[in-house]
């Protein structure tokens, strides 16, 4: 599940901040402008506190 928010965030990123949505299906999955987000920080952190927190560590 994981992986995959990652991806597709990194996929969808050149397309982030356009005014005009695109609606084609027919886009390139990787390309020049194509990097991770803030989107992509805060679920890593997310995720890693989670499993922190299943571990049994203190979450301040």
């Amino acid at each position: 599940m994981i992986p995959g928010a990652l991806i597709g965030d990194i996929i969808g990123s050149p397309y982030e901040s356009r005014v005009h949505k695109m609606k084609s299906k027919d886009f390139p999955l990787v390309s020049i402008s194509s990097h991770f987000t803030d989107d992509t920080v805060m679920t890593m952190a997310v995720a890693h506190t989670l499993m922190q927190w299943k571990k049994g560590a203190k979450i301040d």
